[in-house]
């Protein structure tokens, strides 16, 4: 039959400790043999209190073992979760930077494109403009188409420019949106490293709170064992 360790047994030790501490032989032996029986009794009782306080500090260590391994399990978890959340934000990262350099390409070749345009519209009005100037010079009688030309031109030009103002807009509105991505980008980064910060804290303060209570514990059965002994002790001198 096997005989469970629970606070009943534990007790039932104590009690019975109590009992031989305290056992009183007479009458019912003869008083030659009282003396070594109540002595054995006592030292049986002694016994079996330090068996008890080794019982009660075996389980008590256990119990400290198994909440410092779900302690470490958490601990395990949450550093998991932040090195996920971490992962996540470089990926975004890395992802936002991809869409900042394509944006920043398309931006070149929208300039470029425009310098090239500019460049040629400039080329084809230098153009125009000397040969109204030499149709003006040689053909005064076609002053007047000659005029009605040049104020087409000029509206084509003013078109051109309504274009060209237009594209500089949507250039300076790429360039903003530009720029908010990598604020977006730069806000992620300060978000992930506080995150690991936060999750490092915890992690300390959890380890510094497990060491406190273990070090709770530990006085407490020192104390405990201690006053165990001073009972016995005062038990055995109060007898004497």
């Amino acid at each position: 039959m096997t005989t469970k360790l629970d606070p009943k047994f534990t007790s039932l030790l104590t009690d019975t400790a109590a009992k031989l501490q305290s056992l009183d032989v007479l009458p019912r032996v003869h008083a030659d043999a009282a003396e070594a029986l109540i002595a054995t009794a006592s030292e049986i009782g002694r016994q079996l209190n330090e068996f008890a306080v080794q019982l009660i500090e075996a389980q008590e260590a256990k119990i400290a073992a198994d909440e410092a391994e779900k302690e470490a399990a958490r601990l395990a978890k949450e550093q998991a979760i932040a090195e996920k959340a971490a992962e996540r934000a470089r990926i975004l990262a890395e992802k936002e930077a991809a869409k900042l350099a394509a944006a920043e390409a398309k931006i070149k070749a929208m300039e470029e494109k425009e310098a090239a345009r500019l460049a040629k519209e400039q080329a084809a009005a230098e153009k125009a403009a000397e040969r109204a100037r030499i149709e003006a010079e040689r053909e005064a009688a076609r002053k007047a188409a000659a005029e009605a030309k040049e104020r087409e031109r000029l509206e084509r030009e003013a078109a051109r420019e309504a274009e060209r103002e237009q594209a500089r807009k949507e250039l300076e509105a790429m360039k903003a949106a530009a720029i908010a991505i990598k604020a977006k980008q730069e806000a992620d980064n300060a978000a992930a490293k506080k995150a690991e910060e936060e999750a490092r804290a915890r992690r300390e303060a959890a380890l510094a709170k497990a060491r406190a209570e273990q070090e709770a514990k530990m006085r407490a059965r020192q104390a405990a064992s201690l006053a165990i002994l001073a009972a016995e002790k005062a038990a055995i001198e109060a007898k004497k």
